[in-house]
């Protein structure tokens, strides 16, 4: 059939694995290609011509966070949804960030898995409610936690900067063309606004919340 689409399973349970494989058969619009039991395999079975690849996230040799990233770095055209008992907005983010094309959970229905299927194939994403709910919410809370972050001045963001470029007092005061002194007063500052404990957990903490310049 000309509009058949050619899906490949990534699941390291085969009981989960047959299960969507049975699931799948029946839907005249659908082919399954291959079957793969972790990341690994997949990237070695997987060729240009697949159209969706439905994956679980965790798997052992290569997770499905990685293995998004990587087949959508050999073959970017393939689109990916993650089926998953993780509703975790941490997880969705890297994936996002890796340009997944859809998230369900697995007690998705298969009226959605198809939808979602579908969706993706016409060049769309799709996530579940319940995973964007989750998403959103987690997006609210970021923000309010910024709002909240301690505001660093232009001269303390430009010391932790050099910090951050693993830069000695003396390298970073000869640089601002300021005093070693005055250095360490900024130094200071940070870590008791940042209720970091030392150096180390200064630079994590202004990684982590981008308040380097």
């Amino acid at each position: 059939m000309k509009n058949t689409k050619k899906i490949f399973l990534v699941d390291d349970h085969q009981m989960f694995l047959d299960g969507l494989e049975s699931l799948l058969n029946d839907v005249k619009t659908i082919t399954i290609v291959g079957k793969a039991s972790n990341g690994k395999e997949a990237l070695e079975l997987i060729d240009k011509s697949v159209d969706v690849v439905l994956m679980d996230i965790s798997m052992p040799e290569i997770d499905g966070i990685e293995f998004n990233r990587l087949i959508k770095l050999k073959y970017p055209d393939i689109n990916t949804i993650a089926i998953s008992m993780h509703n975790d907005a941490k997880i969705l983010d890297k994936l996002i960030r890796g340009n997944i094309n859809g998230y369900l959970l697995k007690n998705a229905e298969k009226n959605e898995l198809l939808e979602a299927i579908n969706t993706v194939s016409d060049g769309d994403n799709y996530f579940s409610e319940e995973v964007k709910r989750t998403y959103q919410d987690s997006l609210f809370k970021r923000e309010n936690t910024q709002d909240q972050a301690p505001q660093l001045s232009k001269r303390e963001l430009e010391v932790l900067g050099e910090i951050i470029n693993e830069l000695t007092t003396k390298e970073i005061a000869e640089k601002l063309f300021i005093s070693q002194h005055t250095v360490e007063s900024h130094r200071k500052n940070m870590l008791s606004k940042l209720g970091a404990r030392n150096t180390a957990g200064l630079v994590k903490y202004a990684l982590e919340n981008r308040l380097s310049n």
